[in-house]
Formats: C-alpha cells, sequence, structure tokens
C-alpha cells in the first residue's frame, strides 16, 4: 500500500514557485529515468503531494522526503508518517544538512520537481551531499537545462556549466511540456540527469571555482589575461598573469568562455594558492 491519496490538493504557492506536476505518464517516465532499485535509498526534494513519492514507496529501501510547506508536510505525513521505510523531512533543503538525512546510505538516488526561483542553489547543494548520489534526476526550466548540459564556447555556456559539470556528468533526457503542470507554468520545462563522478571541487577549491567563473562570466569576450589583470578580486601585474597562464598552458589570449571545466579547476586551484 502507498496510502490514500489526498482528496483535496493544496493550492500551490508562488512564493515558494510551487507547480505540481499532474500528468501521471510524465511522472512515471520521471521516476523510470532515476532507475532506482530495490536496495536504494532515495532523496527527494519538494514532494508536493506525492506525486512521484507514491511511485517510489514500497519500491526502494527507503524513501527521505523533504518537504518546506506546512501545508504539504502534513499531507504527506498522513499518508506515509506510519512506515517505517518512509522519512518525511519538514525543512528548508538549502538549510538542511542533506548529507545527514541520508547517513549510511550505501546506494543513494536523489529526484526533485526543482523551484525554478531556487534552481542553481539547490542543484549545487545536491552535487553537495556525501556520499555523492549515483543519480539525480531534476525538472527545471528548459533554458536552465541547456545551460547544464552546455558546451564550451557555446551561447549558454557559463557559470551553472562549469559548476555542475566540473563534478558530475549532465544530459538532458526529455523535454517537459507547460501542460504537464498545474498551475501552468510560462516555460518549458527538462527532465535532467546529472550523474556525479570523484574528484570534484569540495570546500575550499569548490568555492575558488565560484569565484573565478562569476568572475569570467560576467566579463565574456575578455581575454583572460585582461579579466586577471583587472578583476578586483585578482589584480595580477601582466607579468604574474602571463607566468601563471603559461605554467598551466593556458595562452593568455584565450577567452574563459571556451574553456572547458578541467582548465577552470586547474585555474581556481592555482589562484586560491594551491599547487
Amino acid at each position: 500500500m502507498t496510502g490514500k491519496p489526498p482528496e483535496t490538493r493544496v493550492r500551490a504557492r508562488r512564493s515558494l514557485s510551487q507547480n505540481f506536476l499532474v500528468d501521471h505518464n510524465l511522472r512515471r517516465k520521471l521516476v523510470s529515468t532515476l532507475d532506482a532499485r530495490a536496495g536504494d535509498c532515495v532523496l527527494e526534494v519538494g514532494p508536493g503531494h506525492g506525486e512521484l513519492s507514491e511511485l517510489l514507496v514500497g519500491e526502494v529501501d527507503r524513501l527521505v522526503l523533504v518537504e518546506k510547506d506546512d501545508r504539504l508536510s502534513e499531507i504527506l505525513a498522513e499518508r506515509w508518517g506510519a512506515r517505517e521505510d518512509v522519512e518525511i523531512v519538514h525543512a528548508d533543503a538549502l538549510k538542511l544538512d542533506l548529507s545527514e538525512q541520508v547517513a549510511g546510505a550505501e546506494s543513494l538516488r536523489l529526484i526533485s520537481n526543482v523551484p525554478y526561483s531556487i534552481t542553481s542553489p539547490l542543484l549545487f547543494r545536491f552535487l553537495e551531499i556525501r556520499p555523492a548520489p549515483q543519480r539525480i534526476v531534476v525538472l527545471v526550466q528548459e533554458e536552465v537545462g541547456r545551460r547544464i548540459v552546455a558546451d564550451p564556447g557555446s551561447r549558454e555556456y557559463g557559470a551553472l556549466s562549469v559548476g555542475v559539470r566540473a563534478r558530475a556528468a549532465a544530459r538532458v533526457a526529455f523535454r517537459v511540456g507547460r501542460q504537464a503542470f498545474r498551475p501552468v507554468p510560462a516555460v518549458e520545462s527538462v527532465a535532467v540527469v546529472i550523474e556525479p563522478h570523484g574528484g570534484g571541487p569540495d570546500g575550499r577549491r569548490a568555492a575558488a571555482l565560484r569565484d573565478l567563473t562569476r568572475v569570467a562570466f560576467s566579463r565574456r569576450r575578455k581575454q583572460i589575461r585582461r579579466i586577471l589583470r583587472d578583476a578586483p578580486e585578482y589584480r595580477l601585474t601582466a607579468e604574474s598573469a602571463d607566468a601563471l597562464l603559461d605554467a598551466l598552458g593556458i595562452d593568455p589570449a584565450a577567452r574563459p568562455e571556451t574553456f572547458d571545466p578541467e582548465t577552470f579547476m586547474r585555474l581556481a586551484d592555482r589562484l586560491a594558492g594551491g599547487p
């Protein structure tokens, strides 16, 4: 039993950027894309009424639901609060220690219909979870999804692209039309699959990478030498900038929007005083 569906649905809150996924076929497709197994722990952030949760309850070893909305948390508790394999956490995912919620999980997967207004910070919180999820499946605004998977040199490539792909492989799995949601949003959405890998930046390195990408992509079409000389965050001399770039094998005249995530990480590490 997955619990009785709620007889009434609460009205979406614009302040929380809520859009509930009502298309049942797309719900199944999204959960299928997660590819959760019987022994997995699944973390779902922003479960709403439990539209995706009901397809996971009883199918995985442990299901952790993190919901900020008071009304929706009550609905989830009424449906599944008595189950030992379901944990309902009434909290803001941006303030919660997500790693603590899934402590002890040997095989973790994460799924989320991400509120558009907090997409970027929430994605980075997901990528900070340790141990890292084997797979993350998120519903995001189509424009954001394209930015996540953009290649270096493309118009969509930016700080979000680098920040995610320095830690993970990412791909767009499928498109989701506006009519699949209630209320109907003004934009199209996509399901994005993110698969974290080892070796991504943590702590100081992650902060240095964020600083560099913010500086670099706010100065598109400028040469990296000039950025390092002129940006208040760095203020390198021409000689020290050229020496640093030469040591890393980076053309001083190159524009940073052409750098792959690995090049950004190497440069960020050196600027932060690393090896």
